[in-house]
């Protein structure tokens, strides 16, 4: 019976202790439970800093803790620790049998009866020190000689006066020590706020705040866009200026490109020269002096065009008449230059678009075939010049010739 009552009295604070699960010393607010030890698993509670909760198990790098109503949870073992709860625990005086002999009665036996039997059973023996009774573990007495055992029969310790059985000394927990470490992970998104949008079918949103929209200048019928206005006729219309500017480049300026990967496109450089493209080409480039190039670069004079035809500062226009542009160069014949101008029917009229300014010329349908444009829609004044200046050439050769015989008649 004393050893079943020693047992119970030893074993029952350990059996009352249990381990528990704390943060690991990184974390510094609380790390997430979840249904399941894994990571895409509901979370199902918190274990938060400095709150530790009762340990269970540990599967797969997950620590099992209790939660509320019995169930029970996973934390990750990356982010948690195991902390052995150690209970005090409180020693009672166990009774040493010798084997063979039944065990003494329970009563308890007066300490002073105990000196005597052990100095019968052994002869003299040193006095007990003066302390062993103080002790909360009572101290062995002084054993008998070998030769003296085997004369008595049993042999027992003394056991402490119950009044001087030491308090059961109080339970200890072991309180985690709470130090800060490195951040740890983000925690999951919270909730989607509430936000204030007022605003009108169409038009796109601009946010005057965090939280607060109305309609902006971008209106969106689904097939065309329109800024500034709400009736865009192509895919995207602008009701305004539209203003260009590229910091990072020499060059600013509006592409446009077909299927076919054929470019138009209006550029400005940093040499201030406007340039209109087409067919991937440039076409027309207009300069900071105000010259304008048609198929120039850089051109020279008010109006250059790319066959070296021009208009000078002062108006006039000069054919490009470079034999390098030239081939098939023949001699105009006297009687074809006599027949042209037999035919030419000089006119005098007004353009249609002008009626109160008269011009003299010739309607390009009437004019010989030698003279007339491939559309005959158009006249070139040097095919006339030439003409007249072969007639007025031969003219010339006879009114010399008739002079001649005029001085030999004299």
């Amino acid at each position: 019976m004393k050893n079943t009552i020693g047992f119970l009295i030893f074993f029952l604070p350990l059996m009352t202790s249990a381990d528990t699960v704390v943060t690991a010393d990184s974390v510094e607010s609380y790390v997430n439970i979840r249904s399941a030890p894994e990571a895409g698993a509901a979370i199902v509670g918190q274990l938060k800093k400095g709150v530790p909760r009762v340990y269970v198990g540990t599967v797969d790098g997950w620590h099992e803790v209790e939660i509320a109503d019995g169930q029970t949870g996973f934390v990750s073992a990356d982010w948690s620790k195991v902390i052995e709860e150690v209970a005090a625990e409180t020693e009672a005086p166990t009774e040493q049998e010798v084997p063979g002999e039944p065990a003494a009665p329970a009563e308890p036996e007066p300490a002073a009866d105990a000196e005597p039997v052990v100095a019968d059973a052994a002869g003299p023996a040193p006095e007990p020190e003066p302390e062993a009774a103080a002790e909360p573990a009572p101290e062995p007495v002084a054993e008998p000689e070998p030769e003296a055992v085997a004369e008595t029969e049993t042999v027992e310790e003394p056991e402490p006066a119950p009044a001087a059985e030491p308090a059961p000394a109080p339970e200890t927990s072991v309180v985690p020590v709470v130090v800060a470490g490195p951040q740890g992970p983000p925690g999951p998104p919270g909730p989607p706020g509430a936000a204030t949008i007022n605003g009108s079918p169409g038009f796109l949103v601009k946010f005057k705040g965090a939280a607060t929209g109305t309609s902006s200048q971008v209106f969106d019928n689904g097939n065309h866009v329109g800024i500034g206005t709400t009736t865009p006729r192509q895919r995207l219309e602008v009701n305004g200026s539209i203003q260009i500017n590229d910091q990072n480049s020499n060059v600013a300026g509006l592409m446009i490109t077909q299927a076919s990967g054929e470019t138009g496109y209006i550029m400005h450089n940093r040499a201030s020269t406007l340039t209109i493209g087409a067919g991937s080409l440039d076409r027309i480039t207009i300069d900071r002096e105000g010259n304008v190039g048609l198929g120039v670069s850089r051109p020279a004079h008010p109006l250059q065009l790319a066959s070296g035809a021009y208009v000078s500062a002062g108006g006039v226009f000069t054919n490009s008449s470079s034999r390098e542009y030239k081939e098939n160069v023949n001699a105009l014949g006297l009687r074809q230059a006599v027949a042209v101008l037999e035919a030419l029917e000089p006119v005098q009229f007004n353009y249609r678009s002008d009626r109160n300014e008269s011009h003299l010329g010739f309607i390009a349908e009437d004019v010989p075939e030698l003279v007339a444009s491939t559309d005959r829609r158009g006249l070139s004044t040097m095919d006339i010049v030439a003409v007249l200046t072969r007639v007025i050439q031969s003219q010339q050769q006879r009114i010399d010739e008739l002079e001649s015989r005029l001085d030999g008649i004299d």
